[in-house]
């Protein structure tokens, strides 16, 4: 696996879309030096990583109610029904 590290703050979703949703791994066990991998079937480059490491600004926003349900396999409606409201 090809890997890099980096002290830089990382969203690795926004970051793998960003350089073309090639499937990317971290390990955040060291806040100073975050290793990023590129995954093995992977077209994308060190230097590509690299580059795209250097331009992100990782932005990380708040999930909704329904995001964070979702996330569990339900919706609000579900949750609603199972709690006997309407």
């Amino acid at each position: 696996m090809i890997t890099t590290t980096t002290s830089k703050e990382i969203n690795l979703t926004q970051l793998d879309k960003e350089l073309g949703g090639f499937g990317l791994c971290m390990n955040e066990e060291n806040p100073n030096e975050k290793i990023i991998g590129i995954a093995d079937e992977s077209s994308l480059t060190l230097a590509k990583l690299v580059d795209g490491i250097t331009a992100h600004i990782a932005v990380f926003t708040e999930p909704t109610v329904a995001e964070k349900l979702a996330s569990v396999g339900l919706s609000i409606e579900e949750l609603k029904a199972a709690l006997g409201g309407n």
